[in-house]
Order: C-alpha cells, then sequence, then structure tokens
C-alpha cells in the first residue's frame, strides 16, 4: 500500500512542476525538461535493474520494463523545484550568477542532493522497501547508502547542465527541445559512469 500512496504523489507532486514550467519557461521547454526526465528516469533505472551491485525495486504498483512508472516523474520533479530554488537563491545572493551555466547546476545538485534524504531514509526500511540496496552497500543513515546524495547531485548537475547548455546554444526552442532529449541519452551514461566512480571511492574511504 505504501508504494501505492507514493506513486501517486509523485506522479501529482509532478503536475504544479509543469504547470508552473509551462507559465515561466514556455511551451517546448517544459516538454524538453520533462520527458527529458521521463526518459532519463525509465532508461536510468531500467539500466540499473541489470547491474546485480546496484538497487532493485521489488514492491511497485507499476513498472515500464523494470522500472517503476513513477521513476519517470520523480526525477525530473525533484531537479525541477531543486532548480526553482537554485535560481531564487542566486537572484537573491549572487544576482550575477542567477542564469550561470555552472552555477545553477551547481546550486541545484546541492539542493537536490539534500532533498534525497527525505525519501531515501524511509525507501529501505522493512515497512515500505521502496527500492532495496544490495547487503554491501555502505549505508550511513538509517538503511540510507552514502551514494545516496552524491547521486541525486549528480544527476541534477549534469541534467540543469546539458539543458542550459542545449537551450542557450539552439536558439529554436522545438529543435533544441528536440536535440535535449536525445541528450537526454549521454546524460544518463555519464551519469552512470560517475556513479559507479563515486561509489568506489566511497567504499575505498569508508569499507
Amino acid at each position: 500500500m505504501y508504494a501505492e500512496i507514493v506513486t501517486l504523489a509523485v506522479m501529482i507532486g509532478c503536475i504544479p512542476c509543469i504547470i508552473h514550467s509551462w507559465k515561466k519557461r514556455g511551451q517546448w521547454p517544459t516538454i524538453a525538461f520533462f520527458v527529458g526526465g521521463f526518459v532519463f528516469g525509465i532508461i536510468r533505472e531500467n539500466i540499473v535493474a541489470l547491474l546485480p551491485t546496484m538497487y532493485s525495486y521489488p514492491n511497485h504498483p507499476l513498472y515500464i520494463g523494470a522500472a517503476p512508472l513513477m521513476m519517470g516523474f520523480g526525477w525530473s520533479a525533484s531537479i525541477y523545484a531543486s532548480w526553482c530554488i537554485a535560481e531564487r537563491i542566486l537572484e537573491a545572493y549572487v544576482p550575477s550568477q542567477k542564469d550561470g551555466i555552472w552555477a545553477v547546476p551547481l546550486v541545484t545538485a546541492i539542493i537536490t542532493g539534500a532533498l534525497s534524504i527525505v525519501p531515501e531514509i524511509p525507501a529501505g526500511a522493512p515497512e515500505t522497501l521502496w527500492w532495496i540496496w544490495p547487503p554491501e552497500a555502505i549505508t550511513v543513515f538509517y538503511e540510507m547508502p552514502a551514494i545516496v546524495p552524491f547521486g541525486w547531485a549528480g544527476a541534477a548537475f549534469l541534467f540543469i547542465l546539458f539543458f542550459k547548455y542545449t537551450f542557450e546554444r539552439e536558439r529554436e526552442p522545438k529543435k533544441a527541445a528536440i536535440l535535449f532529449i536525445v541528450a537526454t541519452l549521454i546524460v544518463i551514461i555519464l551519469h552512470l559512469v560517475y556513479t559507479l566512480g563515486v561509489r568506489s571511492l566511497i567504499v575505498m574511504l569508508l569499507g
């Protein structure tokens, strides 16, 4: 029952993000961001399911392949919300960097990493088990592995960096949207390599 609730909550929570983006950023940036986010979430998690040393998803009501449907919405909603907060923080404290190609992804990454703690702590609890990490995962807080905030932060950094670069380089919004959705596949590869690298470093330092 918990999985059904969190799936519904994530999907509903994505709606205000889409509405906000549509009003603030326009049609094609919104389509690019949330379609790209859905592609990132579903394809990435299907690849993760093939890696025995990563986590698995045992108790979800709806799947696309091996990936829970909510992952397609969860990644884009969490990154988008963090992005909006990052923009406001930079606008208030470092206005010269509020649109910075590096500053915005970096601050978004920090916020997303902090945000990850909220769902990841209950995710591995026996009552919920939204996803299960292997026994060898090095945990730092309840059932949350040390890699978690770094993994979330890395995804946000790459996603926003590619998004901003694509839309600043390509002035035709529709073409930029198509390019970004395709580029999401590159983001997936880079993020998986990054995640495995950081995890190896954590094992070396804390294992």
